[in-house]
């Protein structure tokens, strides 16, 4: 099956909105063997959308639509769809007594806009969406299939998982048989992954091949077959050679994040956790708790930004911090006893550096970062020296931290 993806929103097309939904529609459709043909954003404007639907679908067997179902006037894809499909539109008391009922349920008041929400296209099939108001209208024409989701992401994805994948299956006859595995490494570059599985992969029978995906700290190993060896043993045959020959910078696999393989292992094991954080300003604390079941291990971190609070909270020496500076072995050292004395956590993990732009010196220039983690009765130090890039400077220390605690507990 080949797919088409469409994205409506002059606020993406003037570089005000990134489009993740696009991303996150590829990837889901590529796991079920949709083979993906165009990625296009257009305008809010009825008749670029017209003409997109009409340019697409003569190569696409599946067109998928995000954006413009919302109740305000520049919501004009159901209109398009309309014309699309020359058809006339209709009110759908349904949908009207379901928002309705929502509506009084949290107090709040139903606008004429939202009334207007609930004209449709006659001849589509409307998707539930649990998550909003906007539903998710499915149709074909002239043999290509046609959804057409809401721009917001939680609510595009709601949709999509569970009112049009069990269609999406029972549609999808088209395509070569496809499978993919993921395999997610940190703490290791692209390059020397590449080295370490290079045997393996030149040794791949015909119609499996692996691609990689680099990202901040971390890279995805991406095993696709297709066709005659498209089976779930031969798959899981070079996924376990791949796993072993990268060791320790697997941390997971599928979906599966680096904060989630940090609650897994700390779980497994029974310890608490709890962090001291100045540079990252609570990026780590933030990364843990965004997985549910995190409230198991860890117990609270300090954001101690300052030498005052570093002082007060976590029991820096003023000395230190005069002689050695808050960017320093000495600094992340106390900074770890003083969180794990006042937490009683049994690991704990503290950062402190200069994410830049400003504020490097000769000696400590920005990018300059000092991490230290541990129990009582066994410490570790590092020094990182990045870029001038602070969100990138965050962002990276915040995987270096977690890698370095889910080594600790695994070794």
């Amino acid at each position: 099956m080949k797919a088409s993806i469409v994205t409506i929103g002059d606020e993406i097309l003037l570089g005000q909105l990134v489009d993740t939904n696009s991303t996150w529609l590829a990837d889901n459709l590529t796991q079920e063997s949709v083979v993906i043909q165009n990625v296009l954003s257009i305008s809010d404007k009825l008749e670029d959308i017209v003409e997109s639907l009409e340019l697409l679908s003569s190569a696409s067997d599946l067109i998928i639509v995000t954006g413009g179902l919302g109740p305000t006037k520049d919501d004009v894809t159901k209109k398009a769809l309309a014309e699309f499909m020359n058809t006339d539109m209709y009110f759908d008391e349904t949908m009207f007594n379901k928002i309705t009922a929502y509506f009084e349920k949290v107090g709040f008041t139903l606008t004429e806009a939202h009334r207007l929400q609930c004209y449709l296209p006659k001849g589509i099939e409307v998707l539930e969406n649990k998550m909003g108001t906007a539903p998710g209208m499915y149709f074909t024409q002239k043999g290509t299939h046609i959804l057409s989701l809401p721009g917001v992401p939680y609510e595009m994805k709601w949709i999509f998982e569970n009112s049009f994948l069990p269609l999406l299956k029972s549609i999808n006859n088209l395509g070569v048989p496809t499978l993919h595995r993921t395999i997610r490494t940190v703490g290791i570059g692209e390059t020397r992954v590449e080295a370490k599985i290079r045997d393996i992969i030149d040794e791949l029978p015909e119609g499996l091949s692996v691609a990689y995906l680099p990202g901040l700290g971390q890279v995805k190993v991406r095993l696709t077959a297709r066709g005659q060896n498209a089976q779930d043993d031969v798959m899981e045959k070079y996924k376990t050679k791949l796993t072993n020959a990268l060791g320790d910078y697997v941390y997971g696999f599928e979906k599966t994040l680096l904060e989630q393989a940090l609650m897994d292992v700390f779980v497994r094991k029974g310890k608490t956790l709890a962090t001291a954080e100045s540079c990252t300003g609570g990026q780590i604390a933030a990364k843990i708790v965004s997985v549910s079941g995190s409230s198991k291990y860890f117990l609270g971190g300090s954001v101690s930004y300052s030498n005052e609070m570093k002082r007060i909270h976590l029991g820096v020496q003023e000395e230190t911090l005069i002689e050695q500076g808050a960017v320093s072995e000495q600094t992340v050292i106390e900074m770890l006893d003083g969180l794990l004395q006042s937490s009683g956590a049994d690991i704990g993990v503290a950062v402190s550096g200069i994410a830049g732009p400003g504020g490097g010196t000769p000696d400590k220039p920005v990018g300059t970062v000092w991490l230290a983690w541990g129990s009582k009765g066994e410490r570790h130090t590092e020094k990182l020296q990045l870029g001038k890039d602070r969100i990138k400077n965050i962002e990276y220390t915040t995987v270096v931290a977690m890698n370095r605690l889910r080594l600790f507990l695994t070794h």
